[in-house]
């Protein structure tokens, strides 16, 4: 009778801490993910820092070169996360859709640095009404990079719901 009583303690002992590896190790790769998307942008010298050391010195051919290299790691970044494996994790696929549509929205953001960039080197070059003209022009596209950072903010969004959805899925909250 103790027996039965202990191993049935027992198993429910392991069973209540086994956790959902395939869920674990999806999300650990997420995360590795959101890292690398972290370095991209901000990290010590990532492509953005190097972006934005051309863009201090007027260097607009290596601001361009850099924007070239973010784009090419965010593409391998979301190749990355194309290629994990959804099978058999509750709502993984919807985080994984989520994820993607985030960083290809972040990818769009940074990259859209070039018309700004092309438009800086324009500006320098000009003198008087052209440089009105062209002033103008960059203040239009600041407007319509703040459209993008609105659909970064609602993609972001999107990603914490389907995160907190696949935490409950696979009790890893």
């Amino acid at each position: 009778m103790k027996f039965s009583i202990l191993l049935s303690f027992f198993l429910l002992i392991l069973m209540s801490s086994c956790e959902p590896k395939k869920a674990i190790d999806f999300k650990k790769s997420l995360a590795q993910s959101e890292r690398k998307a972290f370095d991209i942008i901000l990290g010590k010298e990532g492509s953005g820092e190097k972006k934005l050391k051309y863009l201090t010195e007027d260097n607009y051919k290596g601001a361009l070169a850099a924007v070239d290299q973010q784009a090419t790691e965010f593409d391998h970044l979301i190749d990355d996360i194309k290629k994990l494996s959804t099978k058999d994790i509750p709502e993984a696929e919807p985080l994984k859709m989520a994820s993607i549509a985030y960083y290809q929205a972040l990818k769009e953001l940074h990259i859209f640095d070039r018309k700004e960039i092309a438009q800086q080197e324009l500006l320098a070059t000009l003198k008087n009404d052209e440089s009105k003209k062209a002033n103008d022009n960059l203040i239009a596209l600041a407007k319509q990079k703040k459209l993008l950072y609105t659909t970064v903010y609602k993609k972001e969004a999107l990603l914490h719901t389907a995160t907190e959805k696949f935490n409950t899925a696979n009790g890893l909250e």
